[in-house]
This record gives structure tokens, sequence and C-alpha cells, in this order.
């Protein structure tokens, strides 16, 4: 099967579709003890759409593969590594349709998301192509600017693994991809068992791409794969984007990860500051677009809104108006609704108890969430939104990450309040500030979020965020291209002037 006849079997529907294999060394490869994973559902109709099949001997192979490919990319150059995302840019191109179709299908994104899921991801490509001359010297900036005269260059710190989430896993292919080839390391990607039809037309798209056998390979698994794969030792960059639950686990990790690039990120509660003499309406379409995003399962999703006393009101009701103007619906056909389901039962049962805690807790339930029939059996609720008159940091529903469409809206009276609850989170990931420029602009400083965004979503500028998370959302570290920084290491090479000037302040050893 080629990813033409793929393709046409998932624009007929014809589920679930035949896996098949694991895209290893130029190769696609099966192994008849494989087990199979759980399926891929598509969650507008709770009906699986996939399944793969894994073993610990594919896994092996994987890194084998990837290991035996290191000379091959250190015979590249930096040149024909952007050559290929030059190439990866064009095949994702072609292949747009079919790309945006199984993000709908799998992902449950409507399709105006998966379209500016798309669209982003390929001017991250672009922005590569546009700076590639100026990439090498972005990447040894510091160490160049410290020793002028002395000649630098880039090393791949080794083999990269990756995990492809379901939620956004087009952006996060493009992402790491592009990381890995400019540094050089050979990459082993694993889609999440929930991302499997996107997963299997990457891994076509990387068949067409003309690189180094095994300089990426694509085996398929799950988190408890992923985190199991990590006791082989030739990995040395570790790349992953989940649960808050799943990123603490790999941190603890030390044995396995003393020696390791950890590229770590998940959920954030990220919050929206709404100033005085604002536009409420804007304000408030852009935070409900936050919230319902990806059915606010993003790791910039909209959690908290800060408003000004002298707002309260008409945020309310513009609020309330705009939640029950939404259209909730399927997203694997023709529909193009605001808000697409969650991606499983689970998530529509974790949301609903939610719910009843903010019911208990709230001063007040603007809109109360709740599971929805759509005459589908598909996993859809409605947002909820909950006032509350204080921040309680010990409640479980006020701190936690949620990854649902919930918002929990406070007021503040001076701008002092609203910062300090904003920094007051070791989930700080983005937050949007609401209002004239110059009113916000002096605020920024004061916020210890990474990612700062003037009156636009906090779901603005999605995977792509230039920073990775503070404390428990990522460690500070490098996002976007910058994961390319920490998968190398700069080295230095001087070369003595044939005078040996360099010596001769030295005191002579007769």
């Amino acid at each position: 099967m080629g990813i033409e006849a793929f393709s046409a079997a998932m624009h007929a529907r014809k589920f679930p579709l035949e896996f098949p294999g694991h895209f290893i060394g130029g190769e696609w490869v099966h192994d008849a003890k494989a087990e199979a994973l759980p399926p891929s559902v598509n969650p507008s109709t709770a009906e699986p759409v996939g399944r793969a099949l894994l073993s610990r001997k594919i896994i092996d192979a994987g890194f084998e593969s990837a290991d035996q490919a290191k000379n091959l990319i250190r015979n590249s150059t930096l040149d024909d590594r952007i050559n290929a995302l030059g190439r990866l840019r064009n095949l994702i191109t072609d292949y747009e349709a079919h790309i945006i179709d199984a993000l709908c299908i799998e992902a449950g994104k409507a399709r105006w998301e998966a379209e500016a899921d798309f669209r982003a991801s390929v001017q991250q490509l672009d922005s590569i192509l546009a700076e590639r001359h100026n990439i090498r010297q972005f990447l040894l900036g510091p160490v160049m600017l410290a020793w002028p005269g002395t000649e630098f260059d880039l090393q791949p710190n080794g083999i990269t693994l990756a995990f492809l989430p379901f939620s956004t896993p087009l952006a996060t292919f493009v992402q790491c991809l592009s990381g890995a080839m400019i540094a050089g390391s050979p990459l082993v990607l694993m889609p999440s068992s929930h991302a499997t039809l996107s997963g299997i037309l990457f891994a076509f798209i990387i068949e067409k791409l003309d690189v180094a056998k095994g300089s990426v390979n694509v085996v398929f698994g799950n988190y408890h794969h992923f985190s199991k794969a990590l006791n082989d030792k030739r990995i040395q960059a570790v790349i992953y984007s989940g649960s808050r639950e799943h990123c603490d686990a790999l941190r603890r990790d030390v044995t396995n990860n003393l020696t390791r690039e950890m590229i770590l990120q998940s959920g954030g509660k990220n919050a929206v500051i709404v100033a005085p003499k604002s536009n409420i309406k804007e304000a408030v379409r852009q935070t409900i677009y936050g919230v319902i995003k990806n059915a606010g399962q993003l790791n910039t999703s909209t959690s908290r809104a800060y408003v000004h006393e002298s707002m309260l009101s008409a945020f309310k009701e513009e609020m309330i108006r705009g939640i029950r103007a939404l259209k909730i619906g399927p997203t694997d056909q023709k529909d193009n609704p605001h808000l697409g389901p969650l991606y499983a039962q689970k998530a529509v049962d974790k949301f609903l108890r939610y719910q009843t805690m903010a019911k208990r807790e709230a001063s007040e339930t603007w809109v109360w969430g709740k599971a929805l029939n759509t005459g589908k059996s598909g996993y859809f609720v409605s947002p909820g939104v909950h006032f509350f008159d204080e921040l309680q940091q010990t409640s479980s529903y006020q701190t936690n990450v949620l990854m649902c469409p919930d918002l929990s809206v406070y007021r503040y009276k001076e701008i002092e309040e609203a910062i300090a609850a904003t920094n007051d989170t070791d989930a700080a990931l983005v937050t949007s500030l609401f209002g004239e420029v110059d009113q916000v602009r002096p605020w920024i400083p004061l916020l210890k979020s990474p990612n700062v965004l003037i009156n636009l979503p906090t779901v603005g500028l999605d995977v792509f965020l230039p920073v990775a998370g503070r404390k428990l959302c990522g460690d500070y570290r490098l996002n976007g291209l910058g994961i390319a920084f920490l998968l190398t290491y700069p080295q230095a090479t001087k070369v003595a002037h044939s005078d040996l000037r360099e010596f001769q302040g030295w005191p002579a050893l007769d």
C-alpha cells in the first residue's frame, strides 16, 4: 500500500485501515510476533480507524537503524539537510488534503483548525528556509561572541527519540524533524497510538523525502512504550509533549536521563488578563477561541481569565452569549463546527468530574459544562465557565491543568493582583493581555510566563512557541526550531599561527 491508496481508503472512510508497518531504515517493517496496540479512534463516532502492531524487536530495530545512520548524516552538509526540509515543505503541501483529513478524523479538529495548523507548519518551514544562511550563526552565537578568531562547528548529540501527541501531530512532526535535520541527529519518531493515521501519512512522506536511510524512523507506540524505550543507552536526546504526570515521571527517571538532553513540555495553566477599557467583544472572542481550540486539549489552551472589575459585567454577558452561540459537533465529515470532540470517553468523564467540583466551589456558574448528545456516539461536551470571588491554591479544580474546554473567571481591582495570581503557578506557559498596547506592554516584565501575547489568544502561537514553559511546563527550554540548539553541542577549533605568537609571553623552560 502506498500513500495514494492509503489516502483514498481514508477518504472513503474504509475503517479500520490496514496497518502498513513501521518505517525503519527506509523500509516498512513488520514482526509476526507483534502485539496490537489500543486502536486509534475517531472521537466523533467512537469507532476504531486503525491499529498498530508493536514488539520489542521493532523498537530495537528502530534504534539500531538510527545508530547505523550516524555516519551517513555526518557525511552530509547543513545545506543538504536544509534542502531536505525544502522537499518536506513541498511534500506536505502536495498531500495537504490528506493530512487535513486525518487531523479532522483522528484528532477531532474542526476543519478550520486543521487548516490553521497546516498553514502554521508550512510557515515554520518557510521561515527556516528563509533563514538558512543564518542558522549556523544563530546556533553558535553565544560561543562565537566569546571567542573571536576561533573556528566553531556544530556536532550532533546523537540519536533523538521524539513522541508525536494526538493533539498536534503535524506541528510536532515538523518541529522535531526540522530540529533533528539541522542538528544532524538521527531521529526515531514515535507517533501516539491515538495518532496512527497521521503517523502513517508522515512515514509515507519520509519515504519520499530522499534522506539517508535510517536517519528518520517511525515506530508507533504509546507513553508506556516510549518510557520503556528510554532504557536504550544510545538515545542522547528526548522530546516529549504530554500530560503533567508523564513529564514528571520522565523527569524522575534519573538512571536513564542524567546524560541526556530532555525536552519535556506539558499543559500550562494559561491565563488571559483583560484590562480596563479594552474591546470586550474581541477579548471574549479570543478567550473563547483559546478555550475551545482542539477542545481545550492543547498545552497552550486558556483556563483562567482575570477581568478588571469595571469590565466584569460586560465580560459575563458577552461570554454567555458567545458560548451559547457555539456550534458543537463531528469533525470527520464536511461539517465545520467551532468545537469538536474530546479524544476519548475518559476525557469526558474527567471533564464532568471537574464540572461537579467547580459547581461546588464557584461563587457563580455562568455556563454549566455538560456531556452533549449530537446524534453521534462521539465524545462531545459543551464548555463550562465558572466565576470565583477568590483564587484558592488548595483547590484541585482551580490549580490542576484540566486539558478540556473549561474556564475559571476572577475579578481584579489593581493589576498587581492579576499579575500575582498569574505568576503564582508552576504551570505558566502563555499569558495573553487584552487592552491598549501602550497600556498593557509595561506589564510584560512583571509576568513570569515565558510567552506573553498581546491581543492574541493563548493558543495564538500553538506548538511553535519560542520558549517552552517554566517549571512543570517545560524547564525553561527553547522551543520551536530552538530545539536544534539542544540537539547539538558547539565544537571549537583553533590553529596556532606560524610564528607561534601565542607563546611569546611564556617564560622560557631552560
